[in-house]
């Protein structure tokens, strides 16, 4: 008779059966004494504990990793899959706390959670990042920002850290990046629909408003659309240069051609200059190697075709149809006029700029507290307007002060120059296609980060981020011939 999988929950023996059996006892009492208060929640809890009997005779492992895919997806749906009449209740907030639960269980269980070579150095710079953040509750103004703040942080690295722990080989990360393809292109065609038909999402910002042209999918907001459209926009352009099934070529460039014109029609100055910094980019990173010639011709056919669809564009004559309102936006020398003059978007952000780092130098470089930053402004004197920085590394200084903003960037550079090694290195094809596409993304968002209002619950960014570590633990794993397993 054989021994029973020490993976299995069901079936096993001993005290893991017994202390398995306990939790979902407590876990169901919990449920059913939640919903006495809280119907939907306690409803929810119950459908997921319905969900782990029925699955009983899968293995955790299986059920994390499957668990991880649809909580990425979801977290790019966002508040699309709410809960009727609950929005803050959406899918992967719900996802994110199964998957806390599931961890603690598995732990309670006696079981250990491996830490890939290559994940040691960001797991404990995301925990440091996260206490650090949880004691700034201490000196913030607002408990209950910094509190909400800190959740984020934590749930959204976890999310990252889950990345490269469940797409752990090639076939499982063949997975991810065909549902986070398949993710991309529903949005697209979301999009498509919203510009045709001038019918949005009840998320979106702009359902309501007269004269909108721009899309906004799954995001609310037309600029963060705009920056997860530069985020993927690598991981198309990429596939016409290194794959080499036509196939891919071809969705390559059809996918890239879509996302720059969504791009263009968005308006977003910062996800177009993105754009810019990743095509530069692409060929900069091929031309000094001399292994990838053949990859950096096809890199400047790449970038011809890009060019040749966003300049005419820019001045209202391209292939893209855009609106003059888009047009408008996306004139740059608009931009400096409205520095110049104190008044539009451009005034408003160099204001913030400098109130962010004014206010920074003021806390002696400890910052205001996580999620306090927004608080802080609109308690400058004399202060009017938009509150929010809209600039991930200035808002992480004012939350976090140098010390955050050094953990950040410590983990950037680590993903970017990992990357990059990758990319130059390998003679896997799989991971040579990840290393040049995520080093490309993290470079367009130095800037593309200065389009959403805020990033930290911005899942795109969290998603590209456990993209880049997967490929450094992949790249660590790869055999003696370079191959991935």
């Amino acid at each position: 008779m054989s021994a029973p999988s020490p993976l299995r929950v069901s079936g096993a023996s001993g005290a893991p059966g017994i202390r398995a059996a306990a939790l979902a006892l407590i876990a169901a009492l919990a449920a059913g004494a939640l919903a006495a208060f809280a119907p939907v929640p306690g409803l929810a809890i119950a459908v997921v504990l319905l969900a782990v009997v029925l699955l009983g005779r899968a293995s955790l492992p299986s059920l994390g990793r499957a668990l991880v895919l649809v909580a990425m997806v979801a977290a790019i749906i966002g508040p699309n899959l709410a809960v009727p009449g609950a929005q803050e209740a959406f899918a992967f907030r719900l996802l994110a706390g199964l998957m806390v639960v599931g961890i603690g269980a598995w732990l309670v269980m006696g079981r250990g959670i491996p830490v890939p070579r290559g994940l040691g150095l960001p797991m404990a710079i995301a925990a440091g990042w996260v206490a650090w953040a949880l004691a700034s509750v201490m000196w913030a103004a607002s408990t209950t920002d910094a509190l909400r703040w800190t959740v984020f942080l934590f749930m959204m690295t976890g999310l990252m850290l889950a990345i490269p722990v469940a797409a752990s080989n090639r076939r499982r990360l063949t997975w991810f990046m065909g549902a986070l393809a398949v993710t991309f292109g529903v949005a697209v065609l979301v999009a498509i629909a919203e510009i045709a038909t001038g019918v949005r999402l009840p998320t979106s910002a702009l359902a309501n408003r007269v004269g909108a042209f721009a899309a906004t999918s799954f995001f609310g907001n037309q600029n963060n659309f705009a920056t997860y459209l530069a985020l993927a926009l690598p991981y198309l352009l990429v596939l016409p240069v290194i794959a080499r099934d036509v196939r891919l070529r071809a969705l390559g460039i059809v996918g890239g051609v879509v996302a720059i014109g969504l791009i263009l029609f968005s308006g977003s100055k910062a996800n177009l200059v993105a754009t810019g910094i990743i095509l530069l980019g692409m060929l900069m990173v091929l031309a000094i190697d001399p292994a990838m010639r053949r990859a950096f011709v096809a890199a400047v056919v790449v970038v011809g075709i890009a060019l040749v669809l966003i300049i005419p564009s820019m001045f209202g004559a391209g292939i893209v149809p855009l609106p003059e309102q888009a047009v408008a936006k996306l004139n740059f020398s608009t931009l400096q006029a409205q520095v110049q003059s104190g008044s539009g978007s451009g005034a408003v952000r160099t204001s913030l700029l400098g109130t962010g780092i004014d206010i920074a130098a003021g806390t002696g470089g400890v910052g205001v507290g996580a999620g306090n930053a927004e608080v802080t402004v609109r308690a400058t004197q004399g202060y009017e307007g938009v509150a929010n920085l809209h600039n991930w590394a200035l808002e992480v200084l004012v939350d976090t002060g140098i010390i955050g903003l050094a953990l950040y960037a410590w983990l950037y550079v680590y993903m970017l120059a990992g990357n990059l090694r990758v990319a130059r290195r390998t003679h896997d094809p799989w991971l040579r296609y990840m290393g040049l596409a995520g080093s490309l993304a993290l470079l367009g968002f130095l800037i593309g980060s200065l389009g959403p209002s805020t990033a930290i619950h911005f899942a795109p960014m969290w998603i590209t981020f456990g993209l880049c570590l997967t490929t450094i633990v992949l790249a660590r794993r790869a055999g003696p011939d370079g191959r991935i397993p």
